[in-house]
């Protein structure tokens, strides 16, 4: 189960290329009932940090949100609002771009004459065909993905049934908005930098992903839950819980997917707050939270980060 949660998080609070690729590949479905609040948060997945003469604010994002938890709430709508600079993990211009998209997918494929079916052993081939029975999807509409790429269309599904929208993610909501009001916008990586975080994933470690996210799935679904209420209420521990204790089972992936990233932007987000201009960064939620988050590292570094 652990590796397929590495897959969730990645979707929902990890990396945005991943995210949208993914998006294309899954049909349409029907959707769950929304997760009701019985109390009003008193946090948010938001963070504030003071420069000398700025505010750098830390926004926390889903990648895939549900239409009911929108509008955002006050407090974030409040920093977006002061934002002079919106700075998001990826060019999500470029990654919106059919040329990307494009160019993604032919990493996720196979090639003509390969398959998935020549490519998984005959136990793994039966064992997606069975799963695919019910769904959707047929093993034939997939045959030319790669496992990586096979199991994260299975976890999108899913998300698809629980309400998610991957095109109506924090990031890409924001991004928008930013650009009808004409806001300066930034970035943290290049697309293809993220892409090629998965698609440089050994043939093994794709087909661990997807044997993970057949034989899990009904299980991992019922936390997705959690993760929302999680995020809509700023419980950092729960967050915490759910989104980075699957990657701590596996400290290489780990590593190459949160601690070197965190680590990598933090000059950058110094460089902000030495400006002028107030900033709202936007980047997964899983980048927030826990030990060696960016939260955790400019707290190191002496500057106040307060939760809002």
């Amino acid at each position: 189960m652990k590796q397929l949660r590495l897959l969730v998080v990645s979707v929902l609070a990890g990396l945005t290329a991943f995210s949208a690729v993914a998006q294309a590949s899954a049909p349409a479905t029907t959707v769950a009932a929304p997760v009701v609040l019985t109390n009003k948060a008193t946090k948010h997945c938001l963070w504030e940090v003071n420069g000398k003469s700025n505010t750098v604010f830390l926004l926390g994002s889903m990648h895939a949100m549900k239409d009911e938890m929108y509008p955002l709430a006050p407090e974030m709508e409040a920093a977006y609002k002061r934002a002079g600079v919106v700075a998001f993990e990826t060019d999500i211009k470029v990654l919106e771009s059919p040329t990307f998209a494009m160019k993604l997918m032919s990493k996720a494929t196979y090639p003509e004459g390969e398959s998935l079916k020549k490519n998984l052993s005959p136990a793994m081939y039966s064992l997606l065909a069975s799963n695919l029975q019910n769904s959707l999807l047929s093993v034939e509409m997939i045959n030319q993905f790669k496992p990586w790429m096979a199991a994260m269309t299975l976890v999108v599904l899913e998300l698809q049934k629980q309400g998610f929208n991957l095109q109506n993610g924090v990031d890409k909501h924001l991004f928008s908005r930013a650009n009808e009001d004409q806001k300066a916008l930034d970035h943290f990586e290049t697309p293809d930098f993220q892409a090629e975080l998965f698609t440089s994933l050994t043939d093994k470690e794709s087909e661990e992903f997807l044997g993970q996210a057949l034989k899990d799935m009904d299980v991992w679904k019922k936390q997705i839950g959690l993760l929302e209420k999680a995020w809509l209420t700023g419980d950092t521990k729960a967050l915490d819980k759910l989104l980075l204790d699957s990657f701590r089972e596996f400290p290489l992936m780990h590593k190459k997917l949160l601690i070197d990233r965190n680590r990598a932007w933090i000059a950058k987000c110094e460089q902000f707050l030495k400006g002028d201009k107030d900033v709202l960064v936007v980047v997964g939620a899983g980048h927030l939270v826990g030990k060696d988050s960016v939260v955790d590292l400019l707290t190191a570094k002496g500057y106040k980060v307060e939760q809002r």
